[in-house]
C-alpha cells in the first residue's frame, strides 16, 4: 500500500513540475515577445521621427486638385555631394480632414538650365541601403512659350483612406556632379524645380 501510494505522489509532483517547466517557458516567450515587438515599435518610431525632420514644405490634399510648390535651389553648385529637400503630402490639417478617399501621384517638373538629375524617395530615408527612387526617367517636353522642361513622374498612384489621418514624406534629391566644376557657364544659371501632386476622388 505504501508502495502505491508513494507511486501517485511520484506521479502528481512530475505533473506539478510539467506544468511549472510549462508555465515558465510560457512566461519567457512571451517576455521574449513584448520585447521583440516593443523594440520593433521604437525602431518604427526611431525611423519616422528621423524621416519626419525639416520638413520644407506641407501639402494637402481633401479632393480633386493640383496643390504645388516651387523651390529654387540658390547657391546650388557642382559638387559630388547631392542636394536634398523634403515634403509632405497629407490629407489632413489643423482644421480639416478629407472626408473622401483619395488617390495621387507625384510630378516634378524642372527648367533645363542646369545638368542635374532628380530622385524622389517616399517615406524612407533616401540614405537607407535598398531606399527605392519612386519615379522614372525625365521626358524633355515644351510649353506654350518655347521653353523645354524635365518632366519626372512617380511610378504608382498613392491611395490615403479617408478613415484615417494619413501622412506620406517625401525627400527630393537633386543631383548636380562635380565634374561639371570645370565649366563656368553653369555659375550664371539657376534651375526651378516645381512639384505638384494630381489627385482625385476614389469612387
Amino acid at each position: 500500500m505504501n508502495y502505491f501510494t508513494k507511486k501517485i505522489g511520484n506521479i502528481a509532483y512530475s505533473k506539478e513540475k510539467i506544468r511549472f517547466l510549462l508555465f515558465a517557458l510560457v512566461l519567457l516567450m512571451t517576455l521574449f515577445l513584448a520585447r521583440y515587438l516593443l523594440g520593433m515599435a521604437y525602431a518604427r518610431y526611431e525611423i519616422r521621427t528621423k524621416i519626419n525632420a525639416n520638413i520644407d514644405k506641407a501639402l494637402y490634399i481633401f479632393e480633386d486638385s493640383s496643390p504645388s510648390f516651387n523651390l529654387e535651389p540658390s547657391g546650388i553648385v557642382p559638387s559630388d555631394t547631392a542636394y536634398f529637400y523634403k515634403f509632405s503630402v497629407s490629407n489632413y490639417n489643423a482644421s480639416k480632414r478629407s472626408d473622401v478617399d483619395m488617390s495621387y501621384k507625384v510630378i516634378v517638373r524642372t527648367t533645363t538650365n542646369l545638368p542635374i538629375t532628380i530622385r524622389l524617395y517616399r517615406n524612407e530615408e533616401h540614405t537607407a541601403a535598398g531606399a527605392t527612387n519612386i519615379i522614372s526617367s525625365p521626358v524633355i517636353r515644351q510649353d506654350e512659350d518655347g521653353a523645354y522642361y524635365r518632366v519626372y513622374e512617380s511610378n504608382a498612384q498613392y491611395e490615403m483612406d479617408y478613415v484615417d489621418k494619413v501622412t506620406d514624406i517625401y525627400t527630393i534629391v537633386v543631383d548636380f556632379p562635380a565634374s561639371y566644376s570645370a565649366n563656368p557657364v553653369y555659375a550664371n544659371y539657376l534651375e526651378n524645380i516645381e512639384v505638384t501632386l494630381e489627385s482625385k476622388q476614389i469612387i
